[in-house]
């Protein structure tokens, strides 16, 4: 960039970029106070050019967060009575098929679905949608329940028969609490909270538990809440410096307190926050990692391929409005757009190429 010195001018212009009392034109030795009133400016400022280029702009945000699991959940017993005998190791999945834990030794399996187990399903049930959801589990399974519709069959009866005795369970060809849990979804084992042992009653707690799906969450300072948007995109930045997309996917309505009762020793000058998740869009980007500290830059604005010169370019117009200084054109008034990472876009005014000047 070729460098010069500006000659002293009278034209009455105030720099835009520098936010102390006094503000002072970019190289053009006239300064004013914030009252309108002159006061005294260096009549040296070493300026350089640059060329206005077109860029995309995004206005965006860093905050801290944390990368876990989503949609936070407690297994309870289904079963009436009977003796916890078998949890999950705690960080262990299950799925669809499997485990969830045992009673008098006998394994109750997790079935997925939005609708619970609310009463037994056998040959000659009223048809409902419970009884599809069963036969989808089924077929996802490998077996066959014949055609997946909401009517309990001979062969959905048969499906359920070869589905107990691969599992080792009485092969009664029936769906009941006592051998069968509905989830939403496969979980991810988290702290127990009833020990082998205990006798079961129906809604007995077992233990903590999360989707299998990787999220990160933030809490958002309410100030802040504009960059919170359900499907605004956004980078997350791992330990190791690599980033991976992720989207919002859920955003607080309420403000929460991050601080605790201060009667129970708890800090109470915590400010609230607003919880954000974000769902990550390759979940092989965090491989290995089972929580940790990321930082995610939101975006609350985005300028695609616009006219941009560095923030220090402008000057502002003491009739009002902004102006660039042009190398080859004197003073020249333009209209600021977006502002981000120290750029700022040109609506109108100066075209990509043009040279300005801008203080060093």
């Amino acid at each position: 960039m070729s460098r010069e010195r500006l000659p002293r001018r009278h034209t009455r212009v105030v720099a835009a970029a520098v936010a102390t009392p006094v503000l002072v034109g970019a190289g053009l030795g006239i300064a004013f106070t914030r009252d309108g009133s002159e006061a005294e400016a260096s009549e040296d400022v070493t300026t350089a050019t640059v060329t206005a280029e077109r860029r995309t702009l995004l206005d965006s945000e860093r905050v801290s967060g944390e990368l876990g699991y989503d949609e936070e959940l407690t297994v309870a017993s289904s079963a009436a009575g009977g003796v916890l005998t078998g949890l999950p190791k705690e960080a262990s999945v299950v799925r669809r098929g499997q485990a969830a834990y045992r009673v008098d030794d006998v394994p109750v399996l997790l079935l997925t679905g939005s609708l619970p187990l609310w009463r037994e399903l056998a040959w000659g049930v009223d048809d409902g949608a419970d009884v599809k959801q069963l036969e989808q589990n089924l077929e996802a399974l490998g077996y066959d329940p014949g055609t997946v519709d909401e009517t309990f069959t001979e062969w959905t009866h048969e499906a359920v028969q070869d589905l107990q005795e691969d599992k080792g369970l009485e092969e009664t060809g029936k769906v009941s609490a006592e051998q069968f849990l509905v989830l939403p979804h496969g979980i991810r084992v988290g702290a127990p909270t009833a020990s082998i042992g205990t006798q079961l009653q129906p809604g007995t707690q077992l233990y903590a538990a999360t989707s299998t799906h990787r999220a990160v969450t933030v809490d958002l300072d309410p100030a802040s809440e504009s960059l919170a948007k359900v499907g605004a995109k956004a980078t997350v930045t791992l330990p190791d410096g690599s980033t991976t997309k992720a989207t919002i996917t859920s955003v607080g309505t309420v403000a929460t307190a991050t601080g605790g009762d201060e009667s129970e020793g708890e800090d109470p000058s915590a400010e609230s926050t607003i919880p954000v998740t974000l769902e990550l869009a390759d979940s092989k980007a965090v491989q290995g990692l089972t929580a940790a500290p990321v930082t995610v830059d939101l975006t609350r604005d985005t300028r695609k391929d616009v006219v941009t010169v560095p923030v220090t370019a402008l000057v502002a117009l003491a009739e009002g409005g902004y102006g660039v200084q042009k190398v080859d054109g004197g003073l020249t008034a333009v209209e600021p757009g977006l502002y981000a990472s120290g750029f700022v876009e040109i609506k109108s005014g100066l075209e990509a190429g043009d040279e300005v000047v801008v203080p060093q």
